[in-house]
């Protein structure tokens, strides 16, 4: 019963999920330091991963730990100790409500968190950098091996679930496609026919920026790793790099929030209540298995 519970609360609050930084909108401090807390420990923790089986010495490990834990206490942000509701309380930065922001209001929450992002990224590329500089040539290079395998076996599962959903598209029909897979974001708040296909329609319009903005990510960071895992990695260096990318990253972050924004207008004030009631109740299943 409380797996099924579980999973329904999951399909509902994927709607995060399909706008990706909607989260801009109404998440707080503190919860964006919760969130990178938890998105660096488990980067670390697969970066770690990768180091396996590259017959590390005494001292590379030595040294490699070392460095983990520096970066560990650098991020911890003086939250040991505190529960998560004191940290919550502790916290008064208000929201910013989608229905009333100008559009200048939007773009400056968007900025604030790319730049947000391009800093931790900085503390986190240091360390990639710091770790890759500790392997000889030939660990570095079985390294870029392993990772080159990994990015293409992504690849082709991303290329499949495209030709998977374009074949289901072709076979029933593009208005029966889209009123399948998309509707589980919002099962059981009882849409309207009208309702289903202005969101259905919003979300098909979605696609092609989305794929857009993807490829961008996907050089952005592709670029980012080669800098990491090279001697002309500096601080100005990666600063200059994410600065390249900073106007399509906001305007991609923008664009998502506006988005969000249009399709929860779609809902009724009782279901967009019932969504956000969902989405804390989710959030507190989530707090019992952390």
């Amino acid at each position: 019963m409380k797996r099924l519970l579980i999973k329904r609360l999951l399909i509902t609050s994927a709607i995060v999920a399909t706008v990706g930084i909607s989260g801009f909108a109404y998440a707080k401090h503190h919860d964006t330091e919760m969130r990178h807390q938890q998105s660096a420990k488990f980067s670390v923790k697969q970066m770690v991963k990768q180091l396996r089986g590259l017959s590390l010495s005494e001292a590379q490990k030595s040294e490699i730990k070392a460095l983990v834990t520096q970066f560990k206490e650098a991020n911890s942000n003086g939250t040991d100790g505190h529960s998560k509701q004191e940290r919550r309380n502790a916290d008064s930065t208000p929201r910013l409500d989608l229905a009333t922001a100008t559009d200048a209001e939007i773009t400056e929450m968007v900025a604030q968190r790319v730049a947000q992002q391009s800093s931790k990224q900085l503390e986190f590329a240091t360390l990639r950098h710091d770790i890759f500089a500790v392997l000889t040539t030939e660990q570095q290079a079985e390294l870029d091996e392993r990772h080159s395998k990994f990015e293409e076996k992504r690849e082709r599962k991303h290329e499949r679930r495209e030709q998977a959903v374009q074949s289901h598209k072709d076979s029933r029909g593009d208005k029966q496609q889209r009123g399948q897979r998309e509707m589980k974001q919002f099962a059981g708040l009882f849409l309207s026919d009208e309702q289903k296909a202005e969101i259905a329609q919003l979300i098909d319009s979605q696609k092609e920026s989305a794929e857009s903005h993807r490829e961008t990510v996907k050089t952005f960071k592709q670029a980012q790793r080669d800098l990491v895992r090279s001697d002309a990695f500096s601080e100005d260096a990666f600063i200059a790099l994410s600065a390249k990318y900073e106007d399509d990253l906001i305007a991609a972050g923008v664009e998502k929030v506006k988005f969000r924004s249009t399709l929860m207008a779609v809902l009724t004030d009782e279901q967009q209540v019932e969504l956000k009631s969902r989405k804390r109740e989710m959030r507190g299943l989530m707090d019992l298995i952390k």
